[in-house]
C-alpha cells in the first residue's frame, strides 16, 4: 500500500512560516544562537525531540505525519523523528512505522521532503523496543527478544487492538526470551539496514535509541541485564550492544550522520542502573571517541517540567568532559533549555510536549509569546490523523484566548 504524497493535501504551516529571519528574536538567548552539526549548519539549538505518536498505518508513515513534522520544522532547525523500527520483532506499539521494507522507504519520502521544503534538518530514530511489547504485535505471535527473561512489571504495559472491538486496551509486557549471543549480529545488522534505508528515505541522519527501557538500554542496565556472555556482567560488557550498533551504524552512513540517546538515569519500562552516574561517564567517554554528530542525553527529571528557580546543571562536571554536541531532553522549560545552554552543560534541547501543543515553538520562544495549552495525554497515542496531532494553532492564527480555550475543549 503507498500512501500519497503529502504535497497533494493542504497543509498548514503558518503564515510566515517557522524561520526566525521575520522575527524580532532575543538575540542575547542561548538557544537561538546558531551552529555546526556535523556537515549541517543550526539556525538555533531548539530541537524537536522523538515522540511516539502511533499515526502510522500498516508500519507505512502517513501524509498527515508529513503535515505534523513539516508544521513543527524550521529553517535551520533539528528535527529528531518518532521512534520508527528496525524490524519485524522491533514493535512494541500499534501504528508504529518501520524502515525496513521497501514499502516504508517510500512512505517515507514524502514526509522528508515536506520537512526539507521548511529548511529543516531531520533525523530519524532507529528504535527496537526489545522485551517493550507483547506477542500480539510480534510475528507470529512470538516472545518478545531482551537481553533477559525477566518480564516488564506492571504498572507498565502496552496497548495491543483488540481483535473483536479493533480498540486499545492495556496489556502488560509479555514474558521475553533472551538473544542467544549468535543472534546479536543480526541485531546490529537490523540497525545498520534500517540507517540505510532512513538517508534512502530523505533522512540527514539516524538517532539511535539506546535509552528508555528498550532493547539496547535492557542491555546496558544492570538490572535488566543478567547475562553470563562477553554481553553481560561489567559495565564494558553491558554497553558492548551499544557501542558496537552506534559503530555499525557510523560505517554505513557516516559519524557525522550518526547520533544516539541515552538514558542511564531514567527507570522506564522498569530499566534501571545501580550506579547511573559512573555509567553516564562512561558512555559519554566511550561514544566521545566516534565523532558522532551529537549525543542525545534524557535528564533524570523527564518526567516533570523543571522549575528555572531551582533547576541546576547537577551533572555539568561530567557533560564538559566530551568534545561530541549535546543534547539534553526531558522537562526543559525556554528559561532552563536556555541555562543549560548558557553554562556549557549543552549544546542543544530537545522539546517534546512543547512541540505537540507548539507547532510554532521556535517563533514562540523567539518572539516571547505564551505558548498554547498542554496537549491532553490522551492524544498522544491516539490514531486520529488529525485531532491532537495537527490541529493545534499556530501563533498567527489565535485572535483571543477565547479561542485557546475552545480549542483545548475540543481535544
Amino acid at each position: 500500500m503507498m500512501v500519497g504524497h503529502v504535497e497533494k493535501m493542504k497543509v498548514k504551516v503558518g503564515k510566515v512560516g517557522m524561520g526566525l529571519e521575520r522575527e524580532q528574536p532575543d538575540q542575547g538567548m542561548a538557544l537561538l544562537r546558531p551552529m555546526k552539526l556535523g556537515p549541517y549548519q543550526l539556525n538555533h539549538r531548539i530541537v524537536m525531540a522523538p515522540m511516539t505518536r502511533c499515526r502510522a498505518l500498516d508500519t507505512l508513515a502517513t501524509p498527515a505525519m508529513g503535515v505534523y513534522y513539516r508544521q513543527r520544522a524550521s529553517a535551520g532547525g533539528l528535527l529528531v523523528s518518532e521512534g520508527v523500527c528496525v524490524s519485524p520483532n522491533a514493535h512494541g506499539f500499534v501504528d508504529t512505522a518501520g524502515i525496513y521494507t521497501s514499502e516504508q522507504v517510500e512512505s517515507w519520502k514524502p514526509v522528508t521532503q515536506a520537512v526539507h521544503k521548511e529548511g529543516a534538518i531531520f533525523f530519524l530514530q532507529l528504535w527496537h523496543v526489545g522485551r517493550a511489547s507483547h506477542t500480539k504485535l510480534q510475528p507470529g505471535n512470538a516472545h518478545p527478544v531482551s537481553s533477559t527473561t525477566q518480564q516488564v512489571p506492571l504498572p507498565w504495559g502496552t496497548f495491543p487492538r483488540d481483535a473483536i472491538t479493533g480498540k486499545k486496551r492495556k496489556h502488560q509486557h509479555s514474558p521475553p526470551r533472551a538473544l542467544h549471543t549468535n543472534e546479536i549480529p543480526q541485531v546490529i545488522e537490523w540497525f545498520k539496514v534500517g540507517a540505510r534505508n532512513a538517508v534512502d528515505a530523505g533522512f540527514d541522519g539516524c538517532e539511535i535509541h539506546g535509552g528508555h527501557g528498550y532493547l539496547i538500554d535492557q542491555f546496558i542496565k544492570d538490572n535488566t541485564n543478567d547475562r553470563t556472555d562477553y554481553y553481560g556482567g561489567s559495565m564494558p560488557n553491558r554497553c558492548r550492544l551499544l557501542l558496537e550498533i552506534t559503530q555499525g551504524v557510523a560505517t554505513e552512513i557516516g559519524a557525522q550522520r550518526t547520533a544516539i540517546r541515552i538514558s542511564p538515569f531514567t527507570v522506564q519500562n522498569h530499566a534501571i542502573d545501580s550506579n547511573p552516574e559512573e555509567l553516564l561517564v562512561y558512555l559519554l567517554q566511550e561514544l566521545d571517541k566516534l565523532n558522532l554528530a551529537y549525543i542525545h542525553v534524557t535528564e533524570p527529571e523527564f518526567t516533570r517540567l523543571m522549575d528555572v528557580e531551582t533547576w541546576t546543571p547537577q551533572h555539568l562536571h561530567v557533560t564538559r568532559r566530551r568534545t561530541t554536541p549535546l543534547l539534553v531532553s526531558g522537562g526543559h522549560s525556554k528559561d532552563t533549555g536556555n541555562r543549560a545552554v548558557e553554562c556549557g552543560y549543552a549544546d542543544l534541547v530537545g522539546y517534546g510536549r512543547a512541540f505537540i501543543s507548539n507547532p510554532d515553538l521556535v517563533k514562540r520562544f523567539a518572539s516571547g509569546a505564551a505558548l498554547n495549552g498542554a496537549a491532553k495525554t490522551s492524544s498522544f497515542y491516539d490514531s486520529d490523523q488529525t485531532v491532537g496531532y495537527t490541529d493545534f494553532p499556530f501563533l498567527d492564527d489565535i485572535q483571543s484566548e477565547e479561542e485557546v480555550v475552545q480549542h483545548r475543549a475540543r481535544l
